[in-house]
């Protein structure tokens, strides 16, 4: 990928922060050169909730203690509302799993799915992001088993095997169906524009990202996403285009003052 490339994509990420998860690939800092002594190969879910548990304050710790006390009555609601507000979404996934388990309904299952999901997205090692991506995709299997016509879901599902390139054709195929199903679903457009943008494929990106603004006008990252596609085909005249455009319709100063100091060096360049 191209320096100038790269630029943008910091300009997009500033918009829409997703697009980062389809354009740039998760590369994983090298392991020090020291001797290895043991290799773990599974993910310690007993020890990462206890690492949370340490970095609470006393009062937040003496809060936990009465809701794990609380929760053996089978009612975890707390402990996930507990675990949202400290931002741990792979803990409140955990028990809102628990609880899925035990009322087994749609909307269960698709609360600790999409939390697994953010913890994923949020993981600093390839066991947790490996541990927590497949737990999204158990229980967005769940979801449809029970609901097989939840379009969301299954544009969830298959974002989350294209994205974690565990099997990126079953997420691709997956986002196809969704859109033969209701070509007017903004998630799944917009997520097969990005996977194609990945692949190179960037006639097919600028179709998704045209038909995402057709069904919502007021996506004006869109403008963004299809200027980066411009650029990557070589077709500066018309990345300049979309990246104005985006400045005369967004009212995001961050983004603008971004895109305009972008605009300024690509037009200074030949």
């Amino acid at each position: 990928m191209s320096a100038s490339s790269k630029s943008i994509i910091t300009v997009a990420a500033a918009i829409v922060l997703v697009f980062l998860f389809f354009l740039l690939p998760r590369y994983k800092k090298p392991a020090d050169s020291a001797p290895v002594t043991s290799v773990i190969t599974e993910f310690d879910f007993a020890g990462f909730e206890k690492m949370a548990v340490t970095e609470l304050k006393q009062q937040d710790k003496t809060i936990l203690d009465s809701l794990l006390s609380d929760s053996k009555s089978g009612n975890t609601d707390s402990l996930i509302s507990f675990w949202d507000r400290h931002e741990k979404p792979g803990i409140s996934a955990f028990y809102a799993e628990q609880r899925a388990k035990k009322d087994i309904t749609e909307k269960n299952y698709i609360n600790a799915a999409f939390r697994y999901f953010d913890a994923y997205k949020a993981a600093k090692d390839s066991l947790s992001e490996m541990y927590f991506v497949n737990k999204a995709i158990a229980c967005y299997t769940e979801v449809l088993k029970i609901n097989p016509e939840n379009l969301n879901a299954k544009t969830d599902l298959g974002i989350c095997y294209a994205e974690s390139a565990i099997n990126p054709m079953q997420g691709i195929t997956l986002l196809k169906e969704v859109v033969a199903k209701d070509p007017n679903h903004e998630n799944a457009q917009l997520n097969l524009g990005f996977l194609s943008v990945r692949s190179r494929q960037y006639d097919k990106a600028l179709e998704r990202f045209n038909t995402v603004l057709k069904i919502n006008p007021s996506r004006v990252d869109m403008y963004v996403f299809i200027g980066q596609t411009y650029l990557e085909m070589g077709n500066k005249e018309e990345a300049i285009k979309n990246f104005e455009t985006f400045k005369s319709l967004s009212n995001n100063t961050q983004a603008l003052a971004q895109i305009d100091a972008y605009l300024k060096e690509l037009k200074t360049k030949p």
